[in-house]
């Protein structure tokens, strides 16, 4: 089980996007949802209003808007702050210690993907990004 099945910080993350003003106001005109995929764990956070409304650690039956999926390690790699929302949700490669030939220059992929409805991904890009560093913020706390 990965750290976002943890009840206790499904709580304070919550807590966090609602207390963070950049996130509720980047996500004021959103009613939707965004599913979180760490590993085979997930966290589903529907948003109206620029606020969490509901969670749940399953999907309800009327689904998601969009969603980030990728393995523990990718998220972990956020969390950690070894890479940056950016580096893991933006097509490209831009850290070469794997390939110090530079055989991978110009791949195209993602550590976490974003699926669903891209057009509202898109369009959520910036609240996107304030979910992710409030979720590194929240972890860093736990850790501390």
């Amino acid at each position: 089980m990965s750290f976002i099945s943890n009840s206790a910080f499904q709580a304070r993350f919550v807590k966090a996007l609602n207390g963070n003003p950049s996130f509720v106001e980047q996500a004021l005109c959103f009613d939707g949802s965004v599913l979180l995929e760490v590993g085979a764990d997930r966290l589903w956070l529907k948003v109206y209003k620029g606020k969490v409304i509901d969670h749940q650690t399953a999907v309800p039956v009327f689904g998601y808007t969009f969603k980030f999926v990728g393995t523990e390690a990718a998220w972990k790699l956020l969390l950690s702050g070894k890479r940056r929302w950016a580096d893991l949700t933006f097509p490209g490669k831009r850290y070469f210690d794997d390939d110090p030939d530079l055989k991978r220059v110009g791949e195209l992929s993602v550590e976490i993907a974003t699926e669903g409805n891209l057009l509202e991904a898109g369009r959520l890009t910036e609240a996107m990004f304030q979910l992710a560093y409030t979720l590194q913020k929240t972890a860093a706390a736990r850790a501390a």
